[in-house]
């Protein structure tokens, strides 16, 4: 409903006008009547107004001095301005102003609400392209995620790309460019100890280092996952400043981060075979060590083989234990061993398997799961792992494991929807007077929206959106049933602002309007 305050120092005039307009079917609220310019601008310092209607002849101060002073308090004040005949001189003055009405004395209804009418339209413009103006602020970190991996792992038009990284700050000059990923080593174990809450501390002191050097090194960055970092560099930005980047990003934290970095390509969309390559250089930290700065073209023939095989069975590995497909986890099992099987030390296995369960633990990270937790473990009993004697004992260990893990994950899942679906549904409960929206719950429960909305439609089916309006609807036919709820009232407490919006899609569910309704009862 927009606010209105009437301005008028004839006493009848101002009631009648107040009286006798349809307030409500125009989704309007006449907040205050006031009968001097003085009075008029203390609402004004009060309360928000939208839409002031005001005689121009008053004394002391009349009604274009009001508007003047009126407009400085809220330069997006509409004001229709009321005058007699005599002074349609005055109508130049308002033109001036930008006034958006001018109605003559005596008052015609059909006029005045014509005038309103407009202002309305003018007030939903703006209110609709401030919607959108803030949705696209809020929504720019995710489109800037967006973009960077349609540049890493798609094939993006360079015409259209190019424009809209402009729009979220991204430029580059006409030049060569290269990848690099960053990612903190062994995460798991080394803020084993710390609270949540010193965990968190560092986290963020992670994040805003890494940030911050980028922007003053002018290096374009963008998180991927939890704890990696994408970068895209002109070729000229020499390795030396990403070492030190590897120094600073650190400072502080009991962490060491490594640096993959891909070779510099011409165009856009080469960069996923850049990012390709610093993947893969970033996989070597297997062998040539953690905390360092690893170029694409730092190991060559069965180093890097290898690498991009294990890197290759374990994503494999990965996805088949969260998605449960026991079979295809024990076949990933064996492959696994086959390359473990090459390997010519015990300490060598031995490593490798730290490494594998660390990257298990990261893995689950990012679906807000803990290796440790899920099977009972502490990290002490990793020890196991080094008294078994044979690589089938060790193939048998993390079968049992990966089972297990698979196993337990499922039964979560399945648990886990059903819980959130349910706080889902009472957070919009909640907030039903309130434009609920799909983002301010992904936010809410830590999800992005398309994630939380495809499961809260895999469990209800229906759609978030259209479950937000027909819990809506629902409530406000209950309130309707309230005698001393005025229509608007019934519609404002479940967050519809536009009346004529709230009764369009009360009739077009529900057969009738809600005035009819509320008759029928």
């Amino acid at each position: 409903m927009y606010k209105v305050l009437l301005v008028d120092d004839e006493l009848l005039d101002l009631e009648g006008l107040q009286r006798f307009m349809n307030w409500e079917g125009l989704g309007m609220e006449v907040c205050a009547a006031a009968s001097s310019g003085f009075e008029a601008l203390e609402v004004l310092e009060s309360q928000a107004v939208d839409i002031m209607v005001t005689d121009i002849r008053m004394p002391i101060m009349s009604g274009m001095e009001l508007a003047r002073r009126a407009l400085e308090l809220n330069p997006k004040l509409k004001i229709i301005f009321v005058s007699g005949y005599e002074d349609f001189q005055y109508a130049k003055q308002a033109i001036s102003m930008s006034a958006s009405g001018y109605v003559l004395k005596p008052v015609d209804d059909a006029d005045m609400r014509r005038s309103l009418e407009e202002v309305r339209e003018t007030l939903d413009r703006e209110q609709e392209h401030s919607h959108l103006e803030r949705y696209f602020s809020e929504s720019e970190p995710l489109l800037r995620r967006e973009l960077f991996m349609q540049l890493l792992d798609g094939n993006p038009d360079e015409a259209k790309m190019l424009p809209l990284l402009q729009r979220v700050g991204i430029y580059w000059s006409d030049t060569r460019l290269y990848t690099a990923l960053l990612e903190p080593d062994d995460m798991s174990w080394k803020l084993n100890g710390y609270s949540d809450g010193a965990k968190a501390e560092i986290e963020n002191m992670l994040e805003t280092a890494i940030e911050r050097y980028c922007a003053e090194e002018q290096i374009q960055a963008c998180r991927t996952e939890r704890f990696h970092y994408a970068l895209i560099l002109e070729e000229h930005v020499d390795r030396a400043r990403l070492r030190r980047l590897i120094q600073q990003a650190v400072a502080g934290t009991p962490l060491t981060v490594t640096i993959g970095v891909g070779p510099a390509v011409s165009h856009l969309r080469e960069l996923r075979n850049s990012f390709r390559q610093a993947r893969n250089a970033l996989g070597l930290k297997l062998f040539l060590g953690k905390g360092k700065l690893i170029l694409h073209s730092d190991a060559r023939g069965p180093i890097s083989a290898s690498v991009k095989d294990l890197d290759s069975i374990l994503q494999s590995l990965f996805a088949a234990m969260s998605s449960y497909r026991l079979v295809d986890v024990d076949d990933c099992n064996e492959e696994l061993f086959v390359w473990v099987g090459n390997m010519e030390t015990k300490l060598e296995i031995y490593q490798l398997f730290l490494h594998i369960v660390s990257r298990l633990d990261a893995y689950l990270h990012t679906i807000n799961e803990d290796f440790y937790e899920l099977l009972g473990l502490e990290r002490k009993h990793l020890n196991i792992l080094y008294d078994l004697e044979t690589i089938d004992d060790m193939k048998s260990w993390l079968r049992r494991r990966m089972f297990e893990l698979s196993e337990r994950l499922q039964r979560k899942r399945q648990g886990k929807k059903r819980k959130l679906v349910e706080e889902i549904q009472a957070y919009i409960e909640e907030h039903l007077e309130h434009n609920v929206m799909l983002r301010d719950a992904a936010n809410h429960f830590s999800f992005s929206p398309n994630h939380l909305g495809q499961i809260f439609y895999e469990e209800t089916g229906v759609y978030f959106s259209d479950y937000v309006g027909l819990r809506r609807l629902e409530r406000v036919k209950v309130l309707l049933g309230d005698p001393k709820l005025k229509v608007y009232e019934a519609a404002n407490r479940v967050g519809y602002k536009n009346l004529s919006h709230f009764s369009k899609q009360f009739k077009e569910f529900y057969g009738v309007s809600p005035g009819d309704y509320r008759r029928h009862l």
